[in-house]
């Protein structure tokens, strides 16, 4: 009875792996939008992402913020994630990557003071985890909050996107 039982639980979890979608290979984009707490803005972006394995995916990124207070700034980012499935419709991921950003300062002028101008670029690494829904075949929504180790600029960025594969 007890080698049945274990004979039974090693081939249900065997049959489990098919019940996963098979990414391996894959190829996808989409679009996002977030919130940075030391640009102190909202930001829009593109996203591309690579399954290197079903559960290791490449994401290379780029999002502009718009200015607040004479401060603009843009970033551009290579995440790695490693997706843990909840269920068959929803994951949640680790993400580890590099980021690099551009930091623009311009003042605007008042009678007679200077107009004060500057660029700073920054790289630095991204640490966060993200949580993945699939709403549909090949489109899922996710949400993500990183942390960003930027010198004299490090800050906490929220992000929301729609994404499909190809």
């Amino acid at each position: 009875m007890k080698r049945i039982l274990l004979l039974s639980v090693i081939f249900g979890l065997l049959s489990l792996s098919k019940a996963w979608p098979q990414f391996e290979g894959t190829v996808g984009m989409g679009v996002h939008a977030g919130y940075g707490s030391e640009i102190n803005s909202p930001g829009v972006g593109l996203h591309l992402h690579y399954y290197h394995t079903n559960n290791v995916r490449f994401v290379p990124s780029f999002t502009l913020f718009s200015g607040h207070k004479g401060m603009e700034m843009w970033m551009a980012e290579a995440d790695a994630h490693y997706i843990i499935p909840l269920s068959v419709t929803a994951s949640l991921y680790p993400i580890g990557g590099i980021h690099y950003s551009n930091w623009k300062y311009s003042a605007t002028e008042v009678g007679e003071l200077v107009m004060e101008e500057w660029t700073r670029h920054r790289p630095s690494i991204n640490l966060g985890f993200g949580f993945q829904h699939d709403i549909r075949y090949r489109l899922r929504a996710n949400f993500e909050l990183k942390y960003q180790f930027i010198k004299d600029y490090s800050q906490v960025f929220f992000s929301a996107g729609l994404g499909f594969w190809l």
